[in-house]
């Protein structure tokens, strides 16, 4: 996946004595810090690199991220020097980034498919930027007031408009070209530029829009922390994903036979924007009957074949490979993430940022839905119809 920029580097002015000591990024709502909410949006995208361009405070963005590893990215933080604004921090990654990139604010929750704000190989222009409507920000004048052209092309309207920019962005490489290594806005002086030169598109999105840059909107969101939580099913793996084998376990990829309708019901679940979250007991590695490197295979190829059959995908596997009897000292360690304990799921739960309320889980065991209550997360028995059927079900879709 493509590199993603985040611009942390703001002094939050309209905040006040808010963020005198903390910048906006790291303030925190319901325990958790804003930019954490957004990692936990953007680590689905399995991005390569996250960069975090830093100025205000950039000593505490060091300490908390630089080169930290959070799923399959690793983090990335870029000393801006002298503040040079929203345009003219990107001039320092001009060197580090070789393809086309993604860029956001890094006080705006804006929770939409990134993957819909890629410009396709036939496009000519350098940009898109994701459009949302303008119902609260009255104060806002970075890129606000737009029109779309019929070709999805950017325009300053002369009427008032509803339109504005909702700060991700999808850049090709050229970009770079337009950036000075100076103090300039990447709104108000470079996307200008390439407005009148027909180069940037909007694409319009519903989804939910969330700027904490004023006070009225910090202390809205801080009540309402629901409103940047993710969905997520759980699923446990043998008897809901893959048929169990009575007389022993899963010890190679070709045991692993999908149950009906499973393909199709992830698909569906990645369709309807809820994590997929794979949380199952292995103790097999613990009795030293399978390696963790071979269950990890079996994992891999499981991905590989549903993203070839419908390009579907899990979007966490959390495994327990304890057993109390085990001769490896390391696999007696950890019992609390081995259901019915709920560690796998908090583990989960703190990783992706979930909204337990609006999210489920299906397992086949004792275990499972003993696990499932200690977190309060509601519970489905595997039924005996497809795992899509009982998706559906349960979506009443």
């Amino acid at each position: 996946m493509n590199d993603i920029v985040i611009l942390v580097g703001g002094k939050g002015s309209r905040l006040g004595k808010l963020t005198k000591k903390n910048p906006k990024p790291l303030i925190k709502i319901k325990n958790k810090r804003f930019l954490d909410i957004i990692l936990s949006k953007l680590i689905r995208y399995n991005f390569r690199n996250i960069y975090l361009l830093c100025s205000f405070k950039k000593k505490k963005f060091f300490s908390i991220y630089n080169h930290k590893k959070i799923h399959n990215s690793k983090i990335i933080c870029i000393d801006e020097g002298n503040p040079k604004d929203t345009g003219g921090a990107l001039f320092k990654l001009r060197k580090r980034i070789k393809n086309s990139f993604f860029c956001i604010n890094g006080d705006t929750f804006f929770d939409i498919d990134y993957n819909l704000l890629k410009i396709k190989k036939d496009e000519k222009q350098i940009c898109n930027i994701a459009i949302t409507n303008n119902n609260n920000y009255k104060k806002n004048s970075k890129v606000n007031n737009l029109s779309l052209t019929k070709k999805g092309l950017i325009q300053y309207s002369n009427k008032k408009t509803k339109l504005m920019n909702g700060g991700v962005y999808f850049f090709k490489k050229k970009i770079f070209k337009y950036i000075p290594n100076k103090k300039i806005s990447l709104e108000n002086d470079i996307f200008k530029i390439l407005i009148y030169k027909k180069k940037i598109k909007g694409i319009f999105f519903k989804d939910k829009f969330i700027d904490i840059g004023s006070k009225n909107n910090l202390s809205y969101l801080k009540k309402n922390p629901y409103l940047v939580k993710q969905k997520a099913a759980f699923l446990d793996r043998d008897g809901v994903i893959n048929r169990l084998i009575k007389s022993g376990y899963v010890v190679n990829y070709k045991q692993l036979k999908l149950l009906k309708g499973v393909v199709d019901g992830i698909k569906f679940l990645n369709q309807n924007g809820y994590l997929t979250i794979l949380v199952t007991n292995q103790s097999c590695v613990g009795r030293s009957i399978i390696s963790e490197k071979k269950l990890n295979r079996i994992h891999f190829l499981l991905q590989k074949y549903l993203k070839k059959r419908n390009n579907s995908y899990l979007d966490d596997i959390f495994y327990s490979p304890y057993y109390k009897h085990s001769k490896n000292k390391k696999y007696r360690l950890n019992s609390f993430d081995r259901k019915p304990n709920p560690g796998m799921l908090i583990k989960a739960i703190l990783k992706w940022n979930i909204d337990l309320k609006s999210s489920f889980f299906i397992g086949d065991s004792k275990t499972d839905f003993t696990a499932a209550k200690k977190v309060g997360v509601k519970f489905y028995y595997k039924d005996k119809v497809s795992l899509l059927n009982q998706f559906k079900k349960i979506l009443n879709k």
